[in-house]
């Protein structure tokens, strides 16, 4: 068996390892990721109990509003840039630095400002003032971008794996030891400045320097007209993704954010599938548009079913084990999780096809446009929040998370040439489509057999 594995592995082409290669170090660290997050979290969401538990889930929440803005939505437009201009990479991660730099700061002090007229506790306060510090070293996810623009992923996963691996260490310690709440908190800072310093070990040693970066004006200005509307998209993405939890706290208690924060927890671990595979599959379908327009929609239809096929292969199981699950796990006093686990999970399927059709919106420069359709999931979770929390508390945050995710997904541009909705669906109804999912059994037997 393993000889044929060899066989098929040899025949591909170098690039196709490549990209095979860097999506197995992907999946391979957040195998670990779940993993260590599933158990770990246990201990942690137990040993805090609800209210702390709920406490430093609302004030990541409250930061996280925040952090799109400090990374100007830069991501996918440095690393499209990286792509298509590699001779003037170093001017190109030089500008975004230092763009993110002076946003980093701005931005810290929008956001204590903020903490501080929106919530009058006094714990809340500090434990939201000590995460806050991370937001000042986004600048540095630069280098994250040079290493998905060349398509490596190892030396990252190694970094991330093993501050994920000492962080899990001294969580264990503090819990042995019943170190307060306050320590949880300060954690979350070190485990940035960790990561930092070993993304930039492993940038240096891949011949790379920080030093040689440069800064150009004009560029930046370029960078920051096609990345507004990235910037007030991913502020929207935040908002309802994280407004729940605040407005929890609002209109119900801070226990309640502990009750949601701990099925959130368990819903959203997956979503690191269809981030992972679109950052190394997404490449060579943008390559695949150079050689025939017919073969790049093939493919990007090929990519949405895929990313239903695995969300739903995830949330069927979860829908009718999430109760007892989460009653078995947590505990008796987390019933009220498993509900709300229950209903949550489903707005996976619209995530999973919303990532990649995210990056087709980048390929075709529709960046402007990602704005809308956010604002709108914006608006329909904030009024349903409005209507619901207060009668059914967190399992009405799950009902209008559930319900925003999947109306964004299908406010699409319009493309001369493409109807982006009609793809959407049929990723959608997959489960439906007999005879589609049968040739792409004989595809996948004719490539293992050849």
């Amino acid at each position: 068996m393993l000889n044929g594995f060899n066989v098929i592995v040899e025949r591909l082409s170098p690039g196709m390892r490549k990209i095979i290669g860097n999506i197995s170090w992907l999946f391979v660290e957040r195998i670990v990721t779940m993993l260590v997050s599933f158990f770990l979290g246990i201990y942690v969401i137990r040993y805090l109990g609800a209210e702390g538990f709920g406490q430093l889930s609302y004030s990541m929440s409250f930061v996280a509003l925040f952090i799109p803005i400090a990374g100007l939505g830069l991501r996918q437009i440095v690393i499209r840039s990286i792509v298509h201009e590699e001779k003037e990479a170093l001017e190109i991660l030089g500008t975004a630095f230092i763009l993110q730099l002076v946003a980093s700061f701005l931005v810290f002090i929008l956001l204590i400002v903020a903490i501080w007229q929106f919530n009058s506790q006094s714990d809340i306060r500090w434990i939201t003032l000590i995460i806050a510090f991370g937001v000042l070293l986004t600048s540095f996810d630069t280098i994250e971008y040079w290493f998905q623009s060349q398509v490596i992923a190892g030396d990252l996963v190694i970094v991330r794996t093993s501050q994920l691996l000492l962080s899990a260490l001294i969580k264990l310690f503090f819990i042995a030891y019943h170190f307060p709440l306050i320590a949880f908190v300060w954690l979350v800072t070190i485990e940035q400045i960790i990561k930092l310093v070993g993304m930039i070990g492993v940038y240096f040693r891949q011949h790379q320097s920080m030093v040689k970066w440069q800064f150009n004006l004009a560029r930046g200005k370029g960078m920051l007209q096609d990345s507004w509307p990235l910037i007030l998209t991913g502020v929207m993405v935040t908002i309802y993704q994280k407004i729940d939890q605040v407005m929890l706290e609002k209109m119900v208690s801070v226990e309640s954010v502990g009750f949601y924060a701990a099925a959130v927890r368990f819903s959203e671990i997956w979503y690191f599938i269809p981030m992972a595979v679109c950052a190394t599959v997404f490449p060579a379908i943008i390559r695949s548009k150079q050689r025939s327009e017919a073969e790049y929609y093939s493919r990007l239809q090929i990519l949405y079913d895929s990313m239903a096929w695995i969300s739903l292969s995830i949330t069927i199981p979860i829908t009718f084990s999430a109760v007892p699950l989460m009653t078995l796990l947590l505990g008796q006093e987390y019933s009220e999780s498993g509900r709300i686990l229950m209903l949550h999970i489903w707005a996976g399927p619209a995530t999973f096809i919303t990532v990649a059709r995210t990056n087709w919106l980048m390929a075709e420069n529709y960046t402007r446009f990602t704005f809308f359709p956010n604002l709108a999931g914006l608006i329909i979770n904030i009024s349903l929040n409005l209507l619901l929390i207060p009668r059914f508390s967190g399992v009405g945050a799950a009902i209008a998370t559930l319900v925003a995710y999947s109306s964004t997904a299908f406010i699409n541009p319009y493309h001369p040439r493409v109807n982006m909705n009609k793809m959407l669906l049929k990723a959608f109804l997959i489960p439906f489509r007999f005879q589609q999912n049968l040739n792409y059994y004989k595809q996948l037997m004719q490539m293992i057999k050849k």
